[in-house]
């Protein structure tokens, strides 16, 4: 049974909350079953200042919020404005790679945790915004665009960048990269 048919409660929480932070909001299950939360959020300054909108999707997986796997966040505006190279970490179905899911912080069985992950997003799409115009400046004149503030390399590198600054990851622990399996069952051997 799918998550949202188990805790219809967390359901109407997850909508609860993005409904506060995001305009034009919308909540649908797709043809697959997945449950999906979709609005404006607006980037602001910390002084309030509106810099734009950015239209964003999250699809949540079947086993939510089971095994601490968070939602997947889809761009669904600047598509004709932003570029998806790798070090803007969007990813080429324009998911947003946003962090290691285990290195994240986020205890996403918390009927609070998208507040959380909301906050993160935001961040992430103001350095997106300000690593977008480096690299049409990089464009302009040959210079080397980079992102604003530390990251994550992509993929197994980036998943074992988490895991030697977590420190120590048990074979029968959630495995990092968010899968909801058991390290041993997922990264553990291509590692």
């Amino acid at each position: 049974m799918v998550w949202y048919k188990e805790n219809p409660q967390r359901l109407l929480r997850e909508q609860q909350i993005a409904s506060e932070l995001l305009t034009a909001f919308e909540s649908s299950i797709d043809g697959n079953g997945n449950a999906s939360l979709c609005g404006d959020l607006e980037l602001c300054s910390e002084h309030g200042h509106v810099y734009e909108s950015v239209r964003i999707r999250l699809v949540y997986p079947s086993r939510f919020p089971a095994r601490n796997q968070p939602p997947s966040v889809y761009l669904e505006s600047h598509r004709d404005r932003w570029k998806k190279v790798a070090n803007s970490h969007i990813e080429s179905d324009w998911k947003l790679c946003l962090f290691v899911p285990g290195d994240s912080g986020i205890a996403f069985a918390d009927d609070d945790s998208l507040r959380k992950l909301f906050g993160v997003i935001h961040t992430f799409l103001l350095k997106e915004r300000i690593y977008q115009r480096r690299l049409a400046k990089a464009q302009r004149t040959g210079e080397i665009a980079e992102w604003p503030g530390p990251d994550r390399s992509h993929g197994l590198e980036g998943i074992r960048e988490a895991i030697r600054d977590m420190g120590r990851v048990g074979r029968n622990d959630p495995c990092p990269c968010g899968s909801g399996l058991k390290f041993k069952k997922c990264h553990l051997g291509k590692l």
